[in-house]
């Protein structure tokens, strides 16, 4: 109230302007800032054959991301999780579906359960990959998902060759 007085009631809400837009500033600076000490911030990354980026997403701390798709073979969804690994590139860690016979496709062992409709498939012995090269059509619909962004990979006719690959800096 004091501070009010004095500046007059314009001066105060510049005031306030001014320390909200710092606040703002220095929250963003540290959404932005590099990982701790002795930890890598994760990218994947998705090139083309040419080797041109598709799409590049930050990873969150879990190092998680979705391969999305309609499989060729039942025509229906299927979703691929896969994680960083601390020392470079990533891993296989579960398959996902309606049906339960996308996940017989794959023809690994793992723990299976059903929930809100899909069969998901942890894999017990999930493969590593440094580079992952893929194909892509409008049929299959393959698509990165990383949170909440969503990048198709695939091109609007024919096929398109990729290479998935996460980094760390």
């Amino acid at each position: 109230m004091a501070v009010r007085a004095r500046l007059g009631g314009a001066a105060v809400s510049a005031v306030l302007l001014a320390l909200m837009a710092a606040a703002a500033i220095t929250a963003v600076g540290l959404a932005r800032a590099d990982p701790p000490r002795g930890e890598a911030a994760a990218t994947v990354t998705v090139t083309d054959a040419q080797g041109d980026v598709i799409a590049r997403e930050p990873l969150p701390a879990d190092g998680a991301f979705d391969l999305t798709y309609r499989h060729s073979v039942y025509g229906v969804p299927a979703r691929e999780r896969f994680a960083a690994l601390p020392d470079g590139g990533f891993q296989l860690l579960a398959v996902s579906s309606p049906s339960e016979a996308v996940l017989d496709y794959y023809g690994v062992a793992g723990a299976r359960r059903q929930a809100g409709g899909w069969w998901r498939l942890e894999l017990a012995e999930p493969p590593a990959h440094d580079r992952l090269p893929l194909i892509a059509t409008p049929r299959g619909r393959r698509t990165l998902v990383v949170a909440e962004a969503v990048t198709a990979l695939y091109p609007s006719e024919g096929s398109r060759h990729l290479v998935v690959a996460v980094t760390r800096r």
